[in-house]
């Protein structure tokens, strides 16, 4: 990460690094599927926490949307939401 801060394309335009782990799909049931996902951008406010439900194919939508893409497998269904609060867009409470 430190190599893509101090390049010139990281100074220049709105971007962002994602960090997605993987889903435990191996926890004790009930298995929440609970992810840990990072969101640095170089724009906006940091520090951000989000108190939404976000899944994989959130961040598909949201890279979907941003790219204006066409939805791949699952990210236009209607309960997965586009991750705006941690891309500088609306936060939620």
């Amino acid at each position: 990460m430190t190599a893509i801060k101090h390049s010139p394309a990281w100074q220049e335009g709105r971007n962002a690094i994602i960090v997605m782990w993987d889903e435990n799909d191996y926890s004790i049931a009930p298995n929440t599927n609970k992810v840990v996902t990072i969101v640095d951008t170089n724009y906006g406010p940091h520090g951000v926490k989000s108190g939404n439900y976000y899944n994989h194919f959130s961040m598909l939508k949201s890279l979907e949307s941003a790219f204006h893409l066409p939805c791949l497998n699952h990210a236009c269904d209607k309960d997965v939401a586009v991750m705006s609060d941690l891309f500088g867009g609306k936060r939620s409470k």
